[in-house]
């Protein structure tokens, strides 16, 4: 006898109520994982860890993260120095991407 196939799904948090609802529906065995400790071998995943970044990484993901946040913000506050902060460091992170590495 063959042993059902447990299906491990990994999927974006903010639409994993509708991934869970069609697993569901297809029958399926399955471990959805919607946030790193979501999954119960957690623990003993190296995908899951977070990777080291040097410098640079950490530098060229802060400025991402800094400019997401103007972007996601950008209506609530309506300002012109706040626009022009994101597109300076818009410019900022193309010209770190541009410099060799």
């Amino acid at each position: 006898m063959i042993d059902a196939l447990k299906v491990v799904v990994a999927g974006a948090s903010e639409r994993c109520a509708e991934i869970d609802q069609a697993l569901e529906r297809a029958g399926l065995e399955y471990q959805l994982i919607c946030e790193p400790d979501s999954c119960q071998d957690a623990p003993l995943c190296r995908w899951l860890k977070p990777e080291r970044m040097n410098q640079a990484g950490r530098v060229r993901a802060e400025l991402e993260e800094a400019i997401a946040t103007l972007e996601r913000t950008r209506h609530a506050f309506r300002s012109r120095q706040l626009a022009d902060l994101r597109y300076r460091l818009q410019g900022l992170l193309r010209s770190l991407s541009e410099e060799p590495r």
